[in-house]
């Protein structure tokens, strides 16, 4: 399985690289909660978003985003508009017969906030690397003898990385393609899917500890190879199972979760296969150096 670790290295490298053409490329779609802007729930057929999108940009020149729920509403996401907009779009609403119901809700979000909710997910993103740094460290401790445990946390870390952006790549993609949004939601699914990653990552290199201290004779590489044959079984089991339940949460949940659980999804592929064949050849190389 690790027999040639190079390849597995060269193939997590490039797409780090790829990710990162496709995100400054293409761009991120970020929502309102990152850029800014109105969001107006209304009761209506869910069918009739695009009306809705076609009527704002010919009356009122705004370019808006409409996604019909499960629920029986259409989710309107402008930029900023004030209170007499506002009152000016339901009631054009109204008179067109879109509507049929009450207005949910209204919420504005200033570019102030916004500009602080990006900073602040950016932080919250780099202070969990830091710390999971920390606490493989610790928890490795006992390993010296093998590997300076610090080498535990920059694998699992350089896992993680690649999870981030490959995860982030595919939003983008999909935002061009179909208006998925990176929001805070988005950050929530990032932050999940690291701890999913890191825990099968950890469980990996637990065994490969073990492994070391019962057969001492045997080389690094192979030490690693038999680590992971063990624990293969273990980390796509328990993959499936929650892929099953994220599937049945997209298929039956609602529309306004859709994007969460398939950056979930999209997390949780990637994330069982940086742990196996991410992290592990990383650690064999940087463990070839003082």
């Amino acid at each position: 399985m690790m027999k040639n670790p190079k390849i597995w290295m060269t193939i997590s490298v490039t797409t780090i690289i790829v990710s990162t053409i496709l995100i400054f490329a293409i761009k991120p779609n970020f929502g309102i909660d990152f850029t800014g802007g109105s969001s107006i729930e209304i009761q209506a057929n869910p069918e009739k978003s695009d009306e809705v999108k076609q009527l704002l940009a010919n009356q009122f020149h705004i370019e808006a985003q409409a996604e019909g729920t499960q629920d029986g509403t259409i989710r309107i996401k402008t930029p900023s508009i004030d209170d007499a907009t506002h009152t000016k779009i339901i009631t054009t609403l109204q008179d067109a017969k879109i509507m049929t119901g009450k207005e949910i809700a209204f919420e504005q979000i200033g570019p102030t906030i916004g500009k602080e909710l990006r900073s602040k997910s950016t932080n919250a993103i780099v202070i969990v690397l830091v710390v999971m740094i920390i606490y493989l460290a610790y928890t490795f401790r006992n390993a010296s003898g093998l590997l300076a445990p610090w080498k535990f946390g920059v694998a699992a870390i350089y896992a993680l990385v690649h999870d981030l952006f490959l995860v982030t790549a595919f939003f983008v993609v999909f935002g061009k393609l179909w208006g998925a949004e990176i929001d805070t939601l988005f950050i929530t699914a990032q932050l999940a899917i690291l701890g999913y990653s890191v825990n099968d990552t950890i469980v990996i290199f637990d065994r490969l500890r073990s492994e070391w201290m019962a057969s001492r004779g045997k080389s690094f590489l192979e030490v690693i190879d038999r680590a992971l044959i063990l624990t293969m079984g273990r980390s796509i089991n328990t993959s499936l199972t929650t892929l099953l339940s994220l599937t049945a949460v997209l298929i039956f949940g609602g529309s306004s979760i859709r994007w969460f659980v398939v950056a979930l999804i999209i997390g949780i592929i990637t994330g069982a296969y940086s742990s196996i064949f991410v992290a592990p050849p990383l650690l064999y190389y940087i463990s070839k150096r003082k």
